[in-house]
C-alpha cells in the first residue's frame, strides 16, 4: 500500500512515519508493506498524488492550504481515504468535503492506525489505476491498463486504447512521458511515440508491432533494451 504523509510540523510527520514503520514491520512476510511518502509542502506532494491508496493529512502553515489541496485532488479524480487531523486547525468545520475524507484528532497515535490502514488496503483491492490528462482542458481519468501507445501528430498528441478507440489530449508527449513515468510498462521509444509494452506484439530491429498492427519506429542501438523491456512485461502477467 502507497501512503502519503502530509503535515508540515516536522516533528508530528517524524513521529508518524516512526508509527507507520512499526505497523508496516506487524506486515513482515505478506504482499501488504506499507510504502511512505513524506511531504511538508504541498506542490511536491501535488505532483503526482494518484498513486496513494491512504493519505494522512494536516498542514497549517498557510490558510486554506488544505482546501487549496483537496480541490486539486478532486480535479484530478482522486478518491482513496483521506485522514485529516485536526490541531491548531479544525476541520471538521470546513463545508463540503468530499466523502472520501475521514477526521480524527492529533495527537497522532497507534491506536486509530489499523482502522484507517484498513481502509487503505480495501482501495488497494478495489484500485484500478488511472492517469489524468485533458481534453480542451477538461480532466479525464483514463484507466492504466486501457492505453495501448501514444502519438504525436499533427502537433497534437492522441491516446490509442485497447477497445479501437482514441482521443485527442492536451498534453504534449513530453508532458505524457513524465505522467507515465511511475510506470514500468510505458517508455518513450522515439521523439513522437510512447509505447505499453503490454501490448506490443513482437519487437524488431527497427520497430514495434503494436497489437493493433500499427508499427512504432525504434531506433536500432535500443533493440536489445526494448526486448528485455518486452520480455519482463510477458513475466509479469
Amino acid at each position: 500500500m502507497h501512503i502519503a504523509i502530509c503535515d508540515d510540523n516536522v516533528a508530528d510527520r517524524k513521529h508518524l512515519e516512526r508509527l507507520l514503520s512499526r505497523e508496516s514491520d506487524k506486515r513482515a512476510g505478506t504482499p501488504n508493506i506499507l510504502y511512505v511518502d513524506s511531504y511538508g509542502e504541498k506542490m511536491h506532494f501535488l505532483a503526482n498524488p494518484l498513486k496513494y491508496n491512504l493519505i494522512f493529512m494536516d498542514m497549517s502553515s498557510e490558510s486554506g492550504i488544505v482546501e487549496f489541496i483537496i480541490e486539486h485532488l478532486n480535479a484530478m479524480g482522486y478518491h482513496a481515504p483521506l485522514v485529516l487531523y485536526s490541531d491548531k486547525i479544525d476541520y471538521t468545520r470546513i463545508p463540503n468535503l468530499p466523502d472520501y475524507v475521514v477526521h480524527a484528532r492529533k495527537p497522532y497515535i497507534p491506536d486509530p492506525l489499523p482502522e484507517f490502514l484498513a481502509l487503505g488496503d480495501a482501495n488497494v483491492i478495489g484500485h484500478v489505476v488511472t492517469v489524468t490528462v485533458h481534453t480542451s482542458t477538461v480532466p479525464n481519468r483514463v484507466p492504466k491498463y486501457s492505453i495501448m501507445y501514444a502519438l504525436e501528430e499533427n502537433n497534437a498528441c492522441r491516446l490509442y486504447l485497447t477497445d479501437g478507440s482514441s482521443m485527442e489530449i492536451d498534453e504534449p508527449i513530453e508532458e505524457l512521458r513524465q505522467i507515465f513515468e511511475p510506470f514500468d510498462e510505458f517508455a518513450r521509444v522515439n521523439k513522437k511515440s510512447i509505447a505499453n509494452f503490454k501490448y506490443v506484439s513482437a519487437v524488431m530491429p527497427v520497430a514495434l508491432v503494436m497489437q493493433d498492427y500499427k508499427e512504432l519506429a525504434v531506433p536500432l542501438l535500443r533493440y536489445r533494451e526494448y526486448k528485455a523491456l518486452k520480455q519482463k512485461m510477458d513475466e509479469l502477467d
